[in-house]
């Protein structure tokens, strides 16, 4: 297909293969996992980062965390929404002992500390205990099915290039406790995932969404749109149905008003998405060189989502939007 694009069945997982017969980095959307390091093969101009990202939630409960290996930081957080209430947690550090993201999705990430641990597993499962001002955020998300993954390896608009693999609609299975609270348990949840490798733009700009959940009639679903850093060539815009990955289209992802903390919309041929947040968390980091602003809006995508044939159905998906500047 066009892009080099790979779309292949779910029976048996495939493997995305960036490598080219000449050892360098093949631009295009793929299916499958991940095997090879982009950093060992892609270009070498500019500084390399690196971050992985795993949630799952269903209604008012979210559960989420990250790592992100920005050249001379490691920045790690964990959140989650429930009972009415956003709690987060964020941490630095300057020693890849001890904390970093692997070369490849399937190798996860960690930050460990003296008051706190956070582990990603690369499936999109999670383990959690670190401090909040509410209390201890302890929490587990176990990735009981997954979905077969879409892999982005494109070129950004100043020169610098991107690998990331996508996942969502994911079958999970969720506890949590925040403080002296009563424990959430949670089974057969949605999850989410989003892992990134690359040499991006010193000035980048993007904007996200993502989330889990099921259409009307009861099929698994899972969303991933994603416009500026990825917008070149064939996109990261996909749509899982029963853990397969269809392309989607779209036209618009940006909040209803002014205000990116509340209501989104997502917009296409034959979707209409608002998402309604029940939560949010930003930052506003600013690391010497290196500047990252954000709001993020947890809650549910809910409305009209177009099938791979042609019919919209209706859906309610747990999950989160994203505007985002980088400055690294």
């Amino acid at each position: 297909m066009e892009h080099g694009e790979q779309w292949r069945g779910p029976a048996g997982v495939p493997v995305a293969r960036l490598r080219t017969s000449d050892g360098g980095l093949r631009f295009g959307r793929f299916v499958g996992c991940l095997s090879d390091d982009p950093l060992a093969v892609g270009p070498r101009r500019g500084r390399a980062r690196r971050w992985a990202y795993a949630a799952a939630g269903d209604g008012d409960t979210v559960l989420g965390a990250a790592v992100a290996a920005l050249g001379p930081v490691v920045v790690a957080f964990a959140f989650a929404a429930v009972d009415g209430r956003t709690v987060t947690w964020s941490a630095r550090a300057r020693s890849s002992r001890t904390a970093g993201v692997g070369a490849v999705p399937a190798a996860g990430a960690r930050a460990v500390g003296r008051r706190g641990r956070l582990h990603l597993d690369g499936r999109g499962g999670l383990e959690v205990d670190v401090p909040t001002d509410a209390g201890r955020l302890v929490g587990r998300i176990a990735t009981r099915a997954d979905v077969v993954p879409v892999v982005l390896a494109t070129p950004t608009p100043d020169g610098g290039w991107n690998v990331t693999e996508k996942a969502a609609g994911s079958l999970a299975d969720l506890s949590l406790t925040v403080g002296d609270g009563a424990p959430e348990v949670l089974r057969g949840i949605g999850g989410w995932r989003d892992w990134t490798s690359g040499r991006q733009d010193r000035r980048t700009r993007w904007r996200w969404a993502a989330g889990a959940g099921r259409s009307q009639d009861g099929v698994q679903v899972g969303l991933n749109v994603s416009t500026g850093m990825n917008g070149v060539g064939p996109g990261e815009d996909v749509v899982w149905w029963d853990g397969r990955p269809h392309r989607l289209e779209v036209d618009r992802l940006a909040p209803t008003g002014a205000d990116a903390a509340g209501a989104w919309q997502l917009v296409g041929p034959g979707t209409q998405l608002t998402l309604t947040p029940v939560g949010v968390r930003a930052r506003h980091e600013h690391l010497g060189l290196l500047r990252s602003d954000y709001t993020q809006p947890l809650g549910r995508w809910h409305g009209r989502l177009r099938a791979p044939d042609g019919v919209a159905r209706e859906v309610q998906l747990t999950g989160v939007a994203e505007d985002h500047l980088a400055v690294w």
